[in-house]
């Protein structure tokens, strides 16, 4: 009878591996994209490429011991490898939150335990087996130690604001419900029920795992990367100058974005202490520039009294824009912003900024459209 029922359950659990072993292969490319950015919470990428990559072969193994083998004594031997291939997914994944960027983010004495007790939970199938409780212990310290990941991940997402944040729950909504139809089609709880209930349950957790996996890939795809926690509360003004004609083309104040429980100071204060004039830019540009003699060279960051300027410069040598960026403290997060605003900027207005005539006559409104795209590049 289990045979017949390949034709029900092979097309579904043939989709959800091969579709697991891509969701692997994905967030390993989002991880090798965005490492160039040096930003160390980009590890949670490759932490899900092992997860998913590793659970794939896990769930190969489960299914094909469930379903496809008559032999029941070669059948437990796939579902116990495959029971120990997924924990050792969970300890791939629990040794990740040991690294440098999340030490701020957990329990490092909490994971080390995990981590101990999900290598005993690998050993535990192929080598302890106790025929009695069966797999109970491993699925016990498996659901323990995923569990604590899932924790970690709602705790990067309440860290997390905009499409980081989106992005993020719809996997973590995608992960629960890929474990549910796993529990269900895998066959792991080996209920005691009439077979016309466990023939539902196959049925129906088989497609739940797509399901789950479908919303996982939906959530990641187009993926813009793990950046450094609160680092929009870092922002305080952005300026681009014309530094051939010594003016302002573009401003903005980041205070109006501001949550409302953050310190910052009043705008009486902001306009005191951080009045900047784009002369003075130009003048400490045009400085390092004449020391330096290139202009590959050119200063990217000045400590200015109690915060932090970042400068982008376009390609050419001969441009003229300066790409102002006032910040509370630098941080790689905040420098990757202000390349993504001056690639916008110019891809935007590349015409107008060919063209000093109107460049001159339209300046003061010329960029207010800006404000819509800075807003779609902070979200």
């Amino acid at each position: 009878m289990l045979i017949n029922l390949r034709e029900i359950y092979l097309p579904a659990m043939i989709f959800s591996i091969i579709l697991d072993f891509q969701l692997g292969s994905y967030f390993l490319y989002l991880y090798l994209k965005h490492r160039k950015d040096e930003i160390g919470l980009n590890k949670m990428l490759l932490a899900f490429s092992n997860l998913f990559g590793i659970g794939a072969i896990s769930y190969l193994f489960l299914v094909i011991g469930s379903f496809f083998l008559d032999d029941s004594y070669f059948a437990e031997k796939f579902i116990r490898i495959g029971v120990s291939i997924l924990q050792g997914g969970v300890l791939v994944v629990l040794l990740h939150l040991l690294s440098r960027p999340f030490e701020n983010l957990v329990n490092t004495r909490v994971v080390k335990v995990l981590s101990v007790l999900s290598g005993v939970s690998i050993l535990y199938p192929l080598l302890l087996y106790i025929r009695l409780i069966g797999l109970l212990p491993s699925i016990l310290l498996g659901l323990i130690g995923g569990g604590y990941f899932l924790f970690f991940q709602v705790k990067v997402l309440r860290l997390t604001s905009g499409t980081v944040h989106t992005r993020l729950l719809m996997t973590l909504i995608g992960e629960v419900v890929f474990l549910i139809g796993l529990s269900l089609g895998s066959g792991l709880p080996h209920m005691t029920l009439i077979f016309e209930v466990k023939e539902i349950l196959y049925f129906t957790g088989s497609y739940v795992v797509n399901i789950g996996l479908f919303i996982i890939f939906y959530g990641t795809f187009k993926f813009p990367g793990v950046p450094e926690f609160n680092w929009k509360n870092n922002l305080l003004e952005l300026y681009i100058i014309d530094a051939r004609n010594l003016f302002e083309l573009y401003s903005y104040s980041f205070s109006k974005i501001r949550k409302p429980y953050e310190e910052f100071r009043t705008s009486d204060s902001n306009n005191e202490n951080n009045q900047i004039s784009s002369i003075g830019i130009v003048g400490i540009s045009d400085v390092f520039d004449e020391i330096t003699k290139t202009y590959q060279n050119r200063i990217k960051t000045i400590k200015y009294g109690d915060f932090t300027i970042i400068l982008e410069y376009e390609k050419d040598p001969k441009s003229h824009l300066i790409f102002v960026l006032f910040v509370n403290k630098n941080m790689k997060s905040l420098q990757i912003f202000l390349q993504k605003v001056k690639n916008q900027f110019l891809t935007t207005y590349k015409s107008i900024l060919l063209n000093m005539d109107i460049l001159e006559r339209f300046r003061d409104t010329i960029f207010s459209g800006f404000d819509v795209i800075l807003q779609e590049i902070l979200d």
